[in-house]
């Protein structure tokens, strides 16, 4: 039984992978397809963008390269209201007196402002977790296509958009239906709107 149970893992594991391929295959074939029309979908040698915020995610992802991220006055905004209502000092004083950790032991929360840098050498610095996670993966994946973050982001889309495809499956495996959460990751990442909007 012991011998069944690890055959049907691995086997799963496999078919699981090779329907993850396919789904990031396929999608990577379209960005082929716009390759051999370059006017249409492409502004030198820089994909289009089709949504309003990727140039936010690949500008934080070229400032975390560059060592400037947070040091916009707009983004020390977003910054500091991200933790909101967590950073403000009403609620701070709110929750001092529930809880009991010393304030010695507490990290202080970070704002960054143009008013808050005197000099370039007073940097503060940039931890990954104040860096939004696209941003994180496509700042550390650019060198690998010579920095050219819009490339880097649209090359990154057949992966992460098939990714859907990997815990659907687990899950639907670890509730005895394996087949059910394969097929549910097939449909879901081939959905017209879900594979239209990725």
């Amino acid at each position: 039984m012991n011998f069944e149970r690890n055959n049907n893992i691995w086997l799963f594991a496999v078919v699981l992978t090779i329907c993850f391929l396919f789904s990031a295959g396929v999608r990577y074939q379209q960005f082929e397809s716009w390759k051999k029309t370059p006017t249409a979908y492409f502004v030198g040698d820089r994909p289009m963008m089709t949504t309003l915020d990727a140039p936010y995610w690949l500008r934080w992802a070229r400032e975390y390269n560059e060592g400037t991220y947070g040091q916009n006055s707009w983004l020390g905004i977003f910054l500091a209201l991200r933790d909101y209502p967590v950073s403000t000092d009403t609620f701070q004083k709110m929750t001092r007196k529930v809880l009991s950790i010393p304030l010695k032991y507490t990290d202080p929360n970070p704002i960054y402002s143009s008013s808050s840098i005197s000099s370039p050498s007073e940097i503060p610095e940039i931890r990954y977790r104040d860096v939004p996670l696209l941003s994180y993966l496509i700042a550390h994946l650019a060198p690998f296509f010579n920095y050219n973050y819009y490339l880097t982001g649209t090359l990154l889309i057949p992966i992460l958009a098939s990714l859907f495809i990997l815990p659907l499956g687990i899950y639907f495996f670890r509730i005895g239906v394996p087949v059910s959460g394969l097929l549910g990751g097939l449909i879901g990442t081939f959905a017209a709107g879900y594979y239209m909007r990725s």
